[in-house]
């Protein structure tokens, strides 16, 4: 199992979409992925989704809270006890759209949920855009990325944005982190450019796709799964992240993902 932190830099879009069709397609071999929306900003997907808020992060650090120890509850997996399945199959752990509301949970969160995600998940946690302060101090998003021991930067391929990447590497690299990068959407620049350029992994890139990202926005109702550009590059995408994470033992706490075999549309009529 494991913990998969998602961030970007200023101006990048698209960290939740990317963790929603990471999940969506994550592989079979491995556990059962589950999104976990840490953005300090607050989050999206109770809103695109239509899902109630206060079943998610919130209910997940009151229990934490009440527990004496975090590895008692851990056993039990209670992340999924306070996710919610979207249509297709992937589990969400949403998040306060308030950033005063995350406050609270994400410090919480930075600390525990290294260590839930040992618990029978692999946990792809959305952080969304890093905080400028975070490069001074070491904000909550820090804290969980330091614990995660990775972290996969969401950024377009254009030269404004791998500017903004490479002047936080230098932060990145203090936590002593594996960076990887995740391109998305257009731009003028392949990876092995960029590569080169932040001497760090580009581990793939999701294309521009307006219907894959209205699926994944709560919107495109009908679009077959199998047709959208953005899942057929995720599944590449999470088959490469999957082999840098840890090998699991799969047992009665850690079962088989079903979101890895087939197309898994999050929309009704896939």
């Amino acid at each position: 199992m494991a913990l998969l932190p998602l961030c970007s830099v200023k101006g990048a879009p698209g960290v939740t979409t990317a963790a929603c069709a990471l999940g969506a397609v994550w592989p079979r071999e491995r556990p059962t992925p589950i999104v976990v929306e840490c953005d300090p900003a607050g989050g999206d997907l109770a809103a695109r989704f239509g899902l109630e808020v206060t079943r998610g992060v919130v209910s997940l650090t009151v229990a934490l809270e009440r527990a004496h120890d975090v590895a008692t509850v851990a056993d039990r997996n209670p992340l999924l006890e306070h996710a919610q399945q979207l249509r297709g199959g992937l589990h969400v752990v949403v998040a306060p759209t308030s950033p005063e509301e995350m406050r609270v949970p994400l410090d919480r969160l930075a600390e525990d949920l290294s260590i839930l995600a040992h618990a029978g998940c692999d946990v792809i946690a959305d952080c969304g855009r890093l905080e400028s302060w975070g490069a001074r101090e070491r904000t909550p998003v820090a804290r969980l990325i330091q614990r995660a021991g990775v972290v996969v930067m969401v950024a377009r391929p254009t030269l404004e944005e791998i500017q903004h990447l490479h002047a936080w590497l230098p932060f990145l690299n203090a936590l002593r982190v594996q960076v990887l990068v995740l391109l998305s959407q257009r731009g003028p620049y392949p990876p092995e450019e960029i590569a080169a350029a932040l001497d760090i992994p580009v581990i793939g890139t999701l294309p521009f796709d307006p219907a894959g990202a209205a699926v994944l926005s709560g919107g495109g109702r009908g679009i077959p799964g199998r047709s959208l550009s953005l899942l057929r590059a995720a599944r590449g995408v999470a088959d490469t992240l999957a082999a840098r994470l840890p090998a699991t033992v799969l047992g009665s706490a850690a079962q088989p993902s079903p979101q890895g075999s087939g197309p898994l549309p999050l929309a009704e009529g896939a």
